[in-house]
């Protein structure tokens, strides 16, 4: 098990909301608020320190993924991480299927829509 499979596993151990406190919107507003700030972090790195800011960042967006995925009852295996982009983008794909496409919210949040 990779060390980033390991602190994934320990941050989705971690309490985070009840049933009562879930909203499938602000779920997904979190995720794209997470999902931009690891596309600013991978842009290039950044002064001292930028190296646990940048886990750090990957690791709240797939926590943020993960949750929104079973929420809509989509299996998640912590292990499929290993190397985080394969279980992102496999966790992404799933989601598409269900019409939670990512790219395109991203760029409806950013005010630069998809042309058609």
């Amino acid at each position: 098990m990779s060390m980033y499979v390991q602190l994934l596993a320990t941050a989705l151990d971690a309490p985070r909301r009840s049933d009562d406190e879930w909203s499938s919107g602000a779920a997904l507003a979190e995720l794209l608020q997470h999902r931009s700030r690891l596309e600013r972090a991978t842009s290039g790195p950044s002064g001292s320190g930028w190296a646990p800011s940048a886990v750090a960042d990957q690791l709240t967006y797939d926590v943020a993924l993960i949750e929104l995925a079973r929420h809509h009852g989509i299996e998640c295996d912590v292990q499929a991480f290993d190397p985080p982009h394969v279980g992102r983008a496999g966790l992404e794909d799933a989601l598409a299927t269900i019409g939670i496409r990512m790219g395109e919210l991203v760029e409806e949040v950013q005010g630069s829509p998809k042309r058609r």
